[in-house]
């Protein structure tokens, strides 16, 4: 899979990083009551979750502002 082409797709990337918002979320509620998952394995998944949304949003908006104003509009 090619990446480049997904980073400079800001909806993509807005859409992944909401996806993994909203899976952290839901983490935080299903996980622990799992009973073969550990306290400590529950809060690596949910901070992995977290940090990959932190990141995705965070290229989405870089890239949102970087873009040139439109001309003749």
């Amino acid at each position: 899979m090619c990446l480049h082409k997904v980073v400079h797709n800001h909806t993509m990337m807005m859409r992944a990083g909401m996806f993994f918002l909203v899976a952290g979320a839901l983490s935080l509620r299903y996980l622990p009551a799992c009973p073969r998952v550990t306290p400590d394995l529950a809060d690596g998944a949910t901070g992995l979750l977290y940090g990959l949304a932190i990141g995705c949003l965070l290229v989405s908006m870089r890239g949102r502002c970087r873009r040139p104003p439109a001309v003749g509009g």
